[in-house]
C-alpha cells in the first residue's frame, strides 16, 4: 500500500502515535524506527503490526521485511501490514531526521510489576525522553534489569524514548505504573538516592545488598517523598564550580560504580 496524502486515515493514526505519548499509552502500540530496533523487538517476540518504508523499500530492507513476516507466521499471528509512505509524510513520523527509512508499529509488552530483590532503578519525574532512554540503555549495559518510572516521568514506550534507548527496552523489565511507596515497601534491599547533598559515591561503604536507585528530575532533583524513603543519599564529587551532572550522565556514573564494586567483591582473592 502506498500513501501520499496527509489526510489518509492510516497516516493520521501513525502520526498520532509518533506525536503523543498519551496515544501510545492508551493504544498499547508505539513506533520503533530503524533496523536494529525492529530486530530487537522481534528477538523479544514482540508483535509487529505495521512496517513503513520511506518510499519504495530499498534492497537492505528486504531481508528485514521477510524476517518480520516469517516471525509472524511462526507465532501464528497476522502478517505485518506493509506501507510505503511518501518521503515528506515518513519524515513527519520518524523520531529522528535522516533515519533508516524503515519503521514499525509494534505492540508494547505488558508491564512487569512486583516485589524484587535485584538491582533496579526508579525515575522520579525525569521528563526528557532522551534522558529516560539514555538511563534505560545504561541500566541494561550495567546489568540492572528493572526500571520503574514514576509520576511525571516521560512515558518509557514513547518513540523518542525508544530511539534513545536503542533496543534496551527489550532487555529490561519496565513498569510505568507503580508508586514509589509501593515499590519501596516490597523491595528487599537498600534505597539509594542520587543527591547533591549525599555522601561521596566513591568513598562511602555501600553496595553489598541489592540497590533500588532513585534518580530525580532535571533541575530540581528528587522529590521530598523519594528523599524521605531513601535509606542513603550519595553524591558524585564534581570539580569546583560545577553544580551538577545531567541525570543520564549521573545514572551512568552511579550504575557503573555499582558494577565495579560488585565485580571487585566477586573477584577471587590471592593468598
Amino acid at each position: 500500500m502506498r500513501i501520499t496524502a496527509a489526510d489518509n486515515p492510516t497516516f493520521r493514526r501513525l502520526l498520532r502515535l509518533a506525536e503523543s505519548a498519551r496515544v501510545v499509552r492508551t493504544t498499547g502500540r508505539t513506533i520503533a524506527e530503524g533496523v536494529h530496533l525492529i530486530e530487537s523487538a522481534m528477538d523479544a517476540r514482540v508483535g509487529v503490526a505495521t512496517l513503513v518504508t520511506r518510499g519504495a523499500p530499498v534492497a537492505a530492507h528486504g531481508l528485514l521485511i521477510e524476517r518480520v513476516q516469517q516471525s509472524a507466521a511462526a507465532r501464528g499471528a497476522d502478517p505485518a501490514r506493509l506501507i510505503e509512505l511518501a518521503a515528506p509524510l515518513y519524515d513527519r513520523i520518524a523520531p529522528v531526521e535522516h533515519g533508516a527509512g524503515i519503521l514499525a508499529e509494534i505492540e508494547i509488552p505488558g508491564a512487569t510489576p512486583g516485589v524484587t530483590a535485584a538491582d533496579a532503578v526508579f525515575l522520579d519525574g525525569v521528563q526528557d525522553p532522551g534522558n529516560v532512554g539514555t538511563i534505560l540503555r545504561t541500566a541494561a549495559a550495567a546489568g540492572v534489569g528493572r526500571v520503574i518510572t514514576g509520576a511525571g516521568t516521560a512515558f518509557p514506550w514513547s518513540p523518542k524514548v525508544m530511539r534513545a534507548a536503542m533496543g534496551a527496552h527489550f532487555r529490561l523489565k519496565i513498569d510505568d505504573s507503580a508508586a514509589l511507596e509501593a515499590v519501596a515497601g516490597g523491595f528487599d534491599g537498600e534505597l539509594i538516592a542520587a543527591d547533591v547533598d549525599g555522601d561521596d559515591l566513591f568513598t562511602a561503604d555501600w553496595g553489598d545488598r541489592p540497590v533500588l536507585w532513585l534518580f530525580g528530575a532535571e533541575g530540581q532533583g528528587l522529590g521530598a517523598a523519594a528523599l524521605r524513603l531513601a535509606h542513603r543519599r550519595l553524591r558524585i564529587p564534581l570539580a569546583a564550580g560545577v553544580e551538577s551532572l545531567n541525570v543520564g550522565a549521573a545514572a551512568a556514573v552511579c550504575l557503573f560504580e555499582q558494577l565495579r564494586r560488585r565485580r571487585a567483591r566477586s573477584a577471587p582473592t590471592c593468598n
